[in-house]
């Protein structure tokens, strides 16, 4: 299936009500159970509920990815399209996502948004925890590594994650114009006051998280941190960087990720970056850096991008290219990762 190919409405049903396996009755009609039909009948299931029991899959990964429009630069159709299905997806989890518009260049209001939801804690004054991840694409890319499988995990979890309930509260937060210079998440950031800025317990960005290639040779890093950090030669590891005010969050994550290892899935972690990441430019190419910028912990989750990816930034840049069962295992992690930091772990 090619990055961009619209899922059938009724299969999109089926993963939005989390059907798969149920007894093959069509979305929207009650099987004879679940509409009471004698004195045996089974309670009926919520279905939101039953949403957000369905566990992580590759196919759950793979529709999603289908469904978004490929090639989701600012200022096109497909850009302003991806940023109304986000809103419906969520909406249909029972969450409420808003739109955070902002100015930028020539673009007008309501031209550019990012889409934001808040899952509150249980106390109003919790300390938060964000998930993020940028939707537009490069103009020339379809965008399925970039940054499609981070938009993919962020999808997901926002199904496994949305019946809320945290010590913390949650942030699910969709950056836009990322390749345009981390224009959206700088807006989001510089929204935000002192106060709710000192809630922050941090951040972790899903930025290009489904490219692998296991050959020898195939993974290269920036110069100089070889002297520091020497994940090998393969392309076969997820990243987990941040920087020594992240550390601990960096160290949380990496734990919670590494219990997902196998032969299809390994991490490598990484929170020695001082300050805010400016010695090696390369590693505040996403939107950590204005948390890192701000003082505040977050962590890049990512396949390395163009150090690793030969489709990085081009029209080869589709779903066939991508290691579905490392994406799997990757956001089964963060799941993990984010589960032990609302609770306080």
């Amino acid at each position: 299936m090619t990055c961009g190919v619209r899922l059938p409405a009724a299969l999109l049903a089926l993963l939005l009500a989390g059907c798969d396996g149920c007894d093959g009755a069509e979305p929207g009609e009650a099987s004879g159970a679940a509409a009471g039909a004698g004195p045996s009948a089974s309670p009926a299931v919520d279905p939101l509920e039953a949403r957000r029991a369905e566990p992580v899959t590759e196919t759950s990964l793979r529709a999603w990815l289908a469904a978004l429009p490929p090639y989701r630069a600012i200022g096109t159709e497909a850009h302003a399209r991806t940023r109304a299905l986000l809103l419906e997806w969520l909406r249909a989890l029972g969450l409420d996502a808003r739109e955070r518009p902002f100015t930028w260049g020539g673009f007008p209001l309501g031209g550019l948004a990012n889409v934001e939801v808040v899952l509150p804690g249980r106390a109003p004054d919790a300390r938060w925890l964000a998930l993020s991840a940028h939707f537009d694409s490069v103009i020339q890319s379809p965008g399925a590594d970039d940054n499609g499988s981070g938009v993919a995990a962020l999808l997901e979890l926002a199904r496994r994650l949305s019946g809320g309930g945290f010590g913390l509260e949650l942030r699910l937060l969709f950056f836009d114009a990322e390749e345009n210079g981390l224009i959206g998440s700088g807006a989001w950031v510089a929204a935000r006051d002192e106060a709710d800025l000192r809630r922050c317990a941090g951040l972790i960005n899903l930025e290009t998280l489904g490219f692998t290639d296991r050959r020898p040779g195939t993974q290269v890093m920036p110069a100089g941190t070889e002297v520091i950090f020497r994940p090998g030669d393969k392309g076969d590891f997820l990243l987990c960087l941040g920087n020594l005010a992240s550390k601990g969050l960096a160290d949380s994550v990496g734990e919670a990720l590494e219990l997902q290892a196998s032969d299809a899935f390994r991490v490598e972690v990484f929170g020695w970056l001082p300050g805010a990441g400016w010695v090696l430019p390369d590693t505040r190419r996403s939107d950590h850096a204005h948390f890192w910028d701000r003082g505040l912990p977050a962590v890049l989750l990512t396949d390395t991008a163009n150090m690793r990816s030969p489709h990085y930034h081009t029209s080869a840049d589709r779903i066939e290219t991508l290691d579905l069962p490392f994406l799997a295992a990757a956001t089964r992690g963060v799941e993990t990762a984010a589960r032990r930091l609302l609770s306080g772990e």
